[in-house]
């Protein structure tokens, strides 16, 4: 019989670069067109954002999106805003000064 838990890769440490893609609460100003998102809550931690290090905009669908690299100064994590939703999600850990765990 089949045992999920026999697979190889199970042990094997988290990619840092995966994809989370989790619903999260984000503080952002709005100003004159432009987007600034402050911080964000996951898993129940706040983390300050220091700076946004990129921005871009790619449509999905009718829907556009705003992806956002932002630095905490410890971590880079890529947001995204659904401007058709006006929700935000966590994509992925870009990277992590702890490393892979």
């Amino acid at each position: 019989m089949f045992n999920p838990k026999a697979r190889w890769d199970r042990e094997l440490p988290q990619n840092p670069n995966e994809l989370l893609d989790e619903k999260i609460s984000v503080y952002a100003f709005f100003d004159k067109g432009k987007i600034i998102p402050q911080h964000f809550v996951w898993k129940n931690n706040i983390h300050k954002i220091k700076q946004t290090t990129y921005f871009w905009q790619e449509r999905q669908g009718k829907e556009l999106i705003s992806f956002f690299s932002v630095d905490t100064g410890s971590d880079i994590y890529q947001l995204s805003f659904n401007n058709t939703t006006f929700g935000w999600r966590l994509d992925r850990l870009i990277s992590s000064s702890a490393g892979p765990t």
